[in-house]
């Protein structure tokens, strides 16, 4: 029985030693590597132009069918009482309000430019 006891805590000190090696990994000394986080960035949609670039960009999006697993978002905004996150390339960009993790929109070409030129010029 004591052996069984001393397995099962040498068990727990290799797990937990192996989630620590895995939540460092990528951060070496010596290593010229940026670490990036994952950490939405939230746009302040400031001017009345900024809020419609947005507002059009978000009514004439296209509801995508089929079951949605995103990366985390770029940036999130909102207007009015909704909040959405997006994901913006030059060539394309997505939508999620933040109430419906289970839809996604895209954008249309033209919503895309505007939207890309506001974020890139920040």
């Amino acid at each position: 029985m004591k052996e069984l006891f001393v397995l099962f805590v040498a068990c727990g000190f290799i797990l937990a030693g192996c989630s620590e090696e895995q939540e460092s990994k990528g951060q070496n000394e010596g290593s010229s590597e940026t670490v990036t986080t994952n950490k939405a960035i939230s746009l302040e949609l400031k001017e009345i132009e900024e809020v419609k670039i947005f507002a059009k960009a978000v009514s004439d999006s296209k509801k995508e069918t089929g079951i949605v697993n995103m990366t985390n978002p770029q940036y999130k905004f909102s207007i009015g009482e909704e909040s959405y996150s997006l994901w913006i390339t030059e060539d394309s960009g997505t939508i999620m309000n933040t109430k419906d993790t289970h839809t996604v929109y895209t954008l249309s070409s033209n919503s895309v430019q505007e939207v890309y030129e506001f974020v890139s010029k920040g």
